[in-house]
């Protein structure tokens, strides 16, 4: 049995934020043991959601850059809690848990999971990435493209890269016809309405611009949208539907809680990122049999068949966007079968119990190195 402490960059709502919230607290005790979890950032939701689960939660309440002396405290904390295995997940975290690791008094394992490609990242941070990298043991990586750009383009030795696709716990998940009528009455819309959903960070990454143009050529359709998130793009895409006159065409709903709620007040879901890895959002609303819409970028086809469990268009592209969503709301035959062959593909290939497996057998195989 291995003791586990995770260190992420933050616990805020976020894809990473909650695979990291269902690894810590769903492990099985019989084969690991959690003995806490540390977010460099100040405490976020997630945090708040373990501390009721009764884990041990510490933060480093960092607002900007890790400083050397930041690493010292975080050794300090590793050094009490002696887990066998640190997993650094995001990238100040790693970077910061490398650091540290020189400065704890014993041997631990250090997993590092680094969500999404480092592409967007700076040269200078890529240099210490590369300065640093060989004091990981492992590195698990949410998808094949991203394990791929780890290993071709910032050189990390193959067989210290594994991929665990992320999973969905299908439980408890049919759509509620009640939900249902309580979301589309909120947002006051009519029995032939097509509600388009999106649901995610207002930040570049997302492309919900892209989404937010795609919609300025479909103000003469049943089409509607609602896109759920904050973030610091909530201004310019604010501006952005007044610009195309679409305040009652679009609606920017802030963060919620209650998602699988909205996921069954929608018609077709969303993905329109210009980056991505393997985003639970989109895994959740085919879980839900909902048809999807999506960039083929990074991790994303290896989810979505095009044609047979979902739509991919090209990012950044509003008018292929734009069609992709006005076939499938002129077609609700197209679009249940394509939500009937994402459900069953999510069945298939993305179960949380897969996931939970192959974490299980992978802190256990790291250990025994």
């Amino acid at each position: 049995m291995a003791r586990i402490l995770y260190v992420s960059t933050s616990t805020t709502v976020g894809g990473a934020e909650k695979t990291l919230y269902t690894l810590a607290t769903l492990l099985d005790p019989k084969r690991h043991q959690v003995v806490g979890v540390v977010s460099v950032k100040p405490e976020g939701d997630y945090a708040r959601k373990l501390k009721l689960q009764g884990l041990h939660v510490e933060s480093l309440n960092l607002p900007g850059t890790p400083r050397l002396a930041d690493a010292a405290r975080l050794a300090e904390i590793i050094t009490r809690l002696r887990p066998d295995i640190v997993h650094a997940v995001m990238f100040k975290a790693i970077q910061l848990c490398r650091l540290a690791k020189p400065k704890v008094p014993f041997p631990f394992k250090l997993v590092s999971s680094p969500r999404v490609h480092y592409r967007t990242r700076s040269v200078w941070t890529l240099l210490i990435d590369r300065a640093l990298k060989n004091r990981d043991d492992l590195l698990i990586a949410e998808c094949d493209a991203s394990r791929d750009f780890l290993v071709r383009r910032l050189g990390y030795a193959p067989a210290k890269v594994l991929t665990i696709r992320n999973g969905v716990d299908l439980a408890g998940w049919p759509v509620s016809k009640v939900d249902r009528q309580k979301r589309r009455m909120e947002l006051r819309l009519g029995s032939g309405d097509i509600l388009v959903g999106a649901v995610g960070r207002l930040d570049k990454q997302k492309g919900f611009s892209t989404l937010i143009e795609a919609m300025s050529r479909l103000k003469k359709t049943d089409l509607r949208c609602v896109i759920l998130g904050e973030g610091p793009e909530r201004a310019r895409l604010e501006a952005l539907i007044r610009k195309h006159e679409l305040e009652k065409h679009v609606w920017l709903y802030g963060e919620r809680a209650d998602i699988v709620t909205w996921l069954s007040a929608f018609d077709v879901a969303c993905l329109p990122s210009l980056w991505e890895g393997l985003p639970n959002t989109l895994l959740e609303a085919m879980a839900l049999g909902l048809p999807v819409v999506a960039s083929a970028v990074d991790g994303v086809p290896e989810v979505v068949e095009n044609g047979k469990t979902g739509v991919l268009v090209p990012p950044a592209s509003p008018a292929a966007l734009a069609k992709a969503l006005k076939d499938l709301a002129g077609d609700p035959g197209r679009r249940a079968a394509l939500g009937a062959a994402a459900h069953a593909a999510v069945m298939e290939k993305f179960t949380l119990r897969r996931m939970m497996d192959e974490y299980h057998d992978a802190y256990t195989a790291v250990v025994a190195r």
